[in-house]
């Protein structure tokens, strides 16, 4: 029965049964001591955890779970095992130091654990040992004594389960626990019965039971012990209760359990029965070019976990043939799902609808869950379409009062929104920094690794991560390839090195050598390293589609008041558009495109035949809601025609930064780009006659125009921006290949670019002495810099899989993952960047503040906000990143009220007057309706 049971006095009622006498969660401060029993709590977690082994693993999940553990092939014991020892995380909780931590009712709590013979005397008071390190020091004597277990794999399991709030505990916390925190003889007894009596409801055999757990196990079982624990401890379908017996309890536990995990959509995961052909899972390709057959018969070969590379020029179908890899693996060896990571946002969006397409018709009839992993995910006009109201929020509801478990309460909320909880789901597209995470050292790494065990990861622009980045992503793929998972890493083309790294990385997840991983294959080409199959390399023919050819030209991108009044660019383009087409201007900084976009009005004032302007402006400085409606602009006007016939604008130019460069579908008939690493131009040219379309009189041949440097002694000069944003020597040695070329012929000439710049670091014979000292110093700098980024990765990354010391040592320094007002140094950094700070735009001010500038909506700050409010202040957010005000707004503190949003915590509220401006210190901030957020120094 359910109630809120009322603690006895010395004339008053019976105590509970003794098993159900130890609290384990409290009701709402009102003076009321009603409390959920800790045996109830342990037997829902354990049945979510049972239901979740049967329902939501995959078969493979199960069997290779088994064999890992030591028990074989029987899933059963290993099952009925996992659900107890995820049942068994808060058994610390029953102990002096947790049951008398609350005033309000340790008086209670004492008399009714006194009427059961437990020792509750004064001299056991509040104690701040975390029930978790209790949990430790404690569950490993009755794994030994009462279920056999080998004492060091006891204790190992002991510090997996313990660690369920986040962290492993240390040897030394776990030394330290006293016996005024765990108490003497008598709650030693009285753990060893709740653990066997939780034991005999689950029917968990003694004759057979774990015998090993490695590192990667360990991992997987902690995050199965950590979501089991949210789930049951969601207040919904888990209410307090105050059984008559445990059987009826946990009957009622397992039908709790179903209901739960139906509400998050696990129930309905989807598992291929059949091995389908590239033909039969994307019909609509036609005939498959020789990389996707390549694909094919590569799935064909490797059943077990593997990695293949795929390097080849864009528009050749490589996000199809990694999704053919994840199917055929799926249908063939059990891979669970997958998880497709991007590098940005706006390419995240835009693939969720590839994905989304790809599903519907591979599990037509049937209900599949996909998630969209990036900060502004739920916003998503497309993953909104899909989001059911009552999962946005589904938490653990119960009011925290241990340890630091308010925090805790909002982190775990976090993890069922759908920003995180996708990496739990089967099938999920976000960006790369939600996987990489998966490397660091974070509060619950081991629930991002358990979320992506034995799925297919798909990294897609491998090219476009920096040194920092690729660190980390090597010893992702360490875990991964421990882990189970299989992964497809996609690119346009990678230097030498760094393509053999990223292979020898899988390779020792793997247990093998790393030596001969390196493929010989000329570009473009397929790599690949596998458990069981022998390494190797293949080349791939190009597509006629895949071939593309682009004239190379110099340009003037100096701006009106660099000197002069005139803009060359602008003149330029207005000569070349003169008889139509659509051109790209890539800036590398938000400055550069907000001023280029001003100038180039005077030149582009009209309106084009599709009704919208002829100048466009596209940047990350935009509050959510006119950066996506900008982005679905974007790709309306200059994409692929589609079923619904949109209609390509005769003239239009778009002004944008990189958020244009990768993996976005766009096609430009003329294409104006800063400076940037070769690799990146390269990148940003795939966006040149992407498809085959009629092109408009003299833009007949692609040609791509490069703002050049200025030239000073011979060596080149770049403007403050690029060098701001990308290495002076690869800048300098990207110039250095390119600037004798007047046409660049993709495949042919792309390999031999990138090893000019990423290369042999052998200065070049005849240098003249000015480019000479400018090789030399930038080279120093670069090897420094390259030092310090891996410096960094290697501080903040995870150990590595085949580490031999303790568990706890593998995540070590613990960092925050979501604070951005924590120094660098002590942050999860998946990217080594300026820092930044989410903010919501409002105006008015903090007693009255409104959604718009005509103030005819009020946002009430006084109260919590609600999941609509929360959602519409998000679509006012922006992520400021200009160094000016950036610490000034990080020195502010969030309105009250958002602080126990998981979605809302870490943003500042920002004040704009009538005009759209707000003062921050020395600087104002303008939000213009055509440029964005715009900084500038006070008059």
């Amino acid at each position: 029965m359910s109630a809120h049971p009322t603690s006895p006095t010395h004339d008053g009622p019976s105590p509970p049964d003794w098993m159900f006498c130890c609290w384990a969660k409290l009701g709402d401060d009102d003076g009321s001591p009603g409390y959920h029993p800790l045996l109830c709590h342990m037997i829902d977690v354990a049945m979510v955890a049972l239901e979740t082994w049967w329902s939501v693993l995959s078969s493979r999940q199960r069997k290779e779970m088994a064999r890992s553990l030591g028990f074989g092939e029987d899933q059963d014991a290993a099952g009925r095992w996992c659900a107890f020892l995820a049942g068994l995380h808060d058994l610390g909780k029953a102990s002096p130091a947790f049951q008398f931590q609350v005033d309000r009712i340790r008086a209670a709590v004492r008399e009714r654990l006194q009427c059961i013979g437990l020792p509750a005397g004064p001299r056991y008071g509040p104690n701040r040992t975390p029930h978790g390190i209790i949990t430790a020091a404690t569950l490993p004597d009755t794994l030994e004594t009462d279920f056999g277990l080998d004492r060091l794999l006891a204790r190992r399991i002991g510090v997996v389960v313990g660690g369920h709030h986040g962290i492993f505990p240390t040897s030394s916390e776990i030394q330290k626990v006293g016996a005024v925190a765990k108490g003497r003889t008598e709650w030693d007894a009285h753990r060893c019965a709740l653990v066997n009596e939780l034991a005999a409801a689950l029917g968990v055999p003694r004759s057979l039971s774990p015998r090993r757990i490695d590192n990667a196990m360990a991992m997987i079982l902690a995050g199965f012990v950590s979501v089991s624990d949210w789930v049951g401890s969601n207040v919904a379908p888990f209410p307090y209760s105050m059984p008559s017996s445990v059987s009826a309890y946990v009957s009622d536990a397992g039908t709790r359990a179903q209901d739960a995990l139906s509400t998050l959509g696990w129930l309905s995961k989807p598992h291929p029965q059949d091995v389908r052909g590239f033909n039969d899972l994307f019909p609509r390709i036609g005939e498959p070019n020789d990389l996707q057959r390549s694909a094919e018969s590569l799935a064909a070969e490797m059943a077990g976990p593997g990695m293949v590379l795929v390097e080849a020029p864009m528009g050749e179908g490589k996000t199809e043939a990694a999704v053919y890899l994840a199917d055929r693996w799926a249908a063939s060896s059990g891979q669970d799902g997958h998880y497709f990571a991007l590098p940005t946002q706006a390419t995240s969006n835009q693939m969720f609808g590839r994905i989304r397409e790809y599903l519907q018709d591979r599990y037509e009839g049937t209900q599949v869950q996909l998630q969209l992993l990036h900060g502004h995910a739920s916003l998503s006009s497309e993953f909104e379409a899909l989001r059911q109201i009552n999962n946005l929020v589904f938490a653990p509801g119960y009011r925290g009062v241990d340890d630091d478990s308010d925090e805790l309460t909002v982190v775990a909320s976090e993890w069922f929104t759908h920003r995180k909880r996708g990496l739990l789901a089967p099938f999920g597209v976000g960006t790369i920094d939600q996987a990489l995470l998966a490397a660091l050292q974070t509060k619950h790494v081991f629930v991002r690794l358990f979320g992506l065990a034995y799925k297919t990861v798909i990294v897609d622009e491998v090219h476009a991560y920096d040194a920092y980045m690729t660190t980390l992503l090597e010893r992702l793929l360490e875990w991964l390839a421990a882990l189970g998972s299989s992964v497809v890493l996609l690119s346009a083309t990678l230097p030498k090195a760094r393509r053999e790294q990223l292979l020898a990385a899988y390779a020792r997840g793997l247990g093998k050598e790393p030596e001969g991983t390196a493929p010989r294959a000329e570009y473009p080409r397929v790599s690949w390293v596998s458990q069981d199959a022998k390494n190797g390399s293949r080349t791939v023919a190009v597509s006629a589609r895949g071939r593309k050819e682009f004239s190379l030209t110099w340009s003037d991108g100096s701006l009106p008041g660099d000197g002069q009044t005139s803009f060359p660019l602008g003149d330029m383009l207005e000569v070349a558009l003169a008889r139509g087409g659509c051109a790209a201007v890539i800036c590398n900084t938000v400055r550069r495109a907000q001023e280029t976009y001003l100038a180039l009005k005077a030149y582009f004032r009209g309106v084009a035949d599709d009704g919208e302007s002829e100048l466009g402006l596209l940047h990350s400085q935009y509050p959510f809601e006119d950066r996506e409606l900008r982005e679905q602009r974007a790709l309306a006007r200059f994409g692929k025609l589609d079923a619904r016939g949109i209609r390509r604008p005769h003239r239009a130019v778009l002004v944008a930064t990189q958020v244009i460069e990768q993996s976005l579908d766009l096609d430009f008939d003329l294409m104006v780009s800063d400076m940037a690493p070769a690799d990146l131009l390269l990148q940003r040219a795939g966006r040149l006659h992407r498809h085959e379309r009629s092109r408009p009189p003299g833009l007949e041949k692609a040609n791509l125009l490069v703002c050049g440097p200025d030239i000073v002694d011979e060596a080149p000069r770049f403007d403050r921006g690029t060098g701001a944003v990308y290495n002076a020597h690869i800048l300098l040695r990207s110039w250095l290949a390119l600037r004798h070329r007047d046409a660049v012929l993709v495949p042919d000439d792309v390999e031999t670019i990138i090893e000019a710049v990423y290369g042999d670091d052998r200065m070049p014979d005849g240098l003249p002495g000015a480019l000479s000292d400018a090789w030399e110093s930038t080279r120093e700098e670069l090897e420094a810099a390259m030092g310090r980024y891996r410096e960094e990765a290697q501080v903040r990354w995870i150990g590595s899989p085949s580490f031999s010391g303790q568990l706890w040592r593998i995540t070590g320094n613990t960092l925050d993952e979501d604070t951005p007002e924590f120094h660098q140094a002590h942050r999860a950094l998946t990217r080594l960047a300026s820092p930044t700070v989410p903010a919501v735009l409002l105006f008015g001010n903090e007693g009255t503040a409104y959604y718009d500038a005509a103030c005819r909506e009020i946002v009430d700050l006084g109260q919590p906000p609600s999941v609509e409010v929360t959602k519409r202040l998000l679509l006012r957010s922006v992520n400021i990143s200009d160094r000016r005000v950036v610490f000034q707004l990080l020195e502010q503190s969030p309105p009250a009220n958002w602080l126990r949003s998981p979605f809302l915590r870490h943003h500042r509220a920002v004040f704009l007057d009538g005009e759209g401006a707000s003062t921050i210190g020395s600087y104002r901030l303008n939000l213009a309706a055509e440029t964005g957020v715009v900084i500038t120094r006070r008059q």
